[in-house]
């Protein structure tokens, strides 16, 4: 029983950088280490349409890494766990990726 419930967390694990590891989609996550955004504000950082930013932040709200939150006209995306906010401040020292 518990080899099955640590496979179970390998996969898990697996899901998570799977869907983290776009270029994209690891640009929003460093952007949103520096706390909640609405589409607009990742939209003017990332450079790229509103409907590829949607689809790519709807993959990380999936996957459970990014919450969403709407505050009047606005919704605000943030990452779900500080400790994924480590690991992505982790990448971003280790990989020298700055943030517009």
């Amino acid at each position: 029983m518990e080899k099955r419930n640590e496979n179970k967390r390998y996969i898990a694990a697996s899901h998570n950088l799977r869907s983290i590891s776009h270029p994209l989609r690891l640009a929003v996550l460093c952007e949103l280490t520096k706390g909640p955004r609405n589409v607009t504000e990742l939209l003017s950082v990332t450079g790229v349409s509103q409907p590829n930013l949607s689809q790519h932040l709807a993959k990380l709200r999936m996957s459970g890494v990014v919450t969403n939150e709407r505050r009047n006209q606005h919704v605000y995306y943030s990452i779900a766990s500080p400790l994924i906010t480590e690991v992505i401040k982790n990448l971003r020292n280790i990989y020298k990726l700055s943030i517009k």
